[in-house]
C-alpha cells in the first residue's frame, strides 16, 4: 500500500511493506538514516520524531498510520548548513556520548 504524508516540510509518498514501523519506512524506504533503532520498544528514544506536533518513538508507530500526517525527523530540525541551536549547544557543552541516541535528543529538545 502507498502512504502519503508531509516529511520535513515536503510531500512524500512511499510504499509500505506489510506491518512495518514508521522508523523502518523512514530508514529503509525513504533513506533518512538520522533516526536510530536501538530498543524497538519505545524505551530509549533514539528513534524520536515529531508526529503531528507530538514527540513520539517512531519504532512504535505503524507506517500506515502516518497517512496524512506531518512528520519531522532530525534531518528536518537541522539546517542545511551548519548546526541547529540545540546541536550547537550540545557541541559547546561537550555533550558527547556514543552518538546513537543524539538524534533523538536533538528532536526532543
Amino acid at each position: 500500500m502507498m502512504v502519503s504524508f508531509t516529511l520535513n516540510g515536503a510531500a512524500v509518498a512511499a510504499r509500505v511493506q506489510g506491518p512495518e514501523s514508521l522508523l523502518d519506512l523512514l530508514r529503509d524506504e525513504i533513506g533518512l538514516k538520522g533516526s536510530q533503532g536501538a530498543c524497538h520498544q519505545g524505551e530509549c528514544g533514539s528513534c524520536s520524531i515529531i508526529l503531528d506536533g507530538s514527540l513520539v518513538c517512531s519504532c512504535l508507530v505503524m507506517a500506515a498510520d502516518a497517512e496524512g500526517s506531518e512528520v519531522v525527523t532530525v534531518e528536518g530540525v537541522s539546517p542545511t548548513v551548519g548546526l541547529s541551536g540545540v546541536q550547537e549547544a550540545l557541541h559547546r557543552a561537550g555533550a558527547v556520548q556514543c552518538g546513537f541516541c543524539t538524534p533523538g535528543i536533538v528532536v526532543a529538545a
